[in-house]
């Protein structure tokens, strides 16, 4: 039976993890930005345009929201592993271009990058 870290290491093997600084260049070259975290979480602050859609909510509820599937998304949560799960089901979906945030809206913060 596996282990949720078993499950993560799993997700992240088969998905794109990028730093925030990629991050920050794939979407000022228009990237889509996914904020997978709870609307509480989004409510205290998240980055400029980003579409909200939580984690809880993704399989039901993305393809009506993002309807390109080979866009370029970039998907964040506050630490990355939401993100990491996200990015997989996406991509099982059949979403070609989308990346998951290593450390998410915390790392963002952190670095003092742009958020609202």
């Amino acid at each position: 039976m596996a282990t949720f870290r078993d499950l993560l290491s799993a997700a992240k093997a088969e998905i794109t993890e990028v730093d925030t600084a990629t991050a920050a260049d794939r979407i000022a070259d228009g990237a889509i930005v996914l904020d997978v975290r709870e609307p509480d979480e989004y409510d205290q602050g998240a980055l400029p345009d980003a579409i909200h859609l939580p984690r809880g909510h993704l399989e039901s509820q993305v393809e009506a929201k993002l309807l390109d599937k080979t866009a370029e998304i970039v998907i964040y949560c506050a630490g990355g592993v939401r993100s990491a799960f996200a990015a997989k089901t996406m991509q099982e979906l059949g979403y070609a271009n989308v990346s998951s945030v290593l450390g998410g809206f915390g790392k963002w913060k952190d670095e003092g990058r742009a958020w609202k």
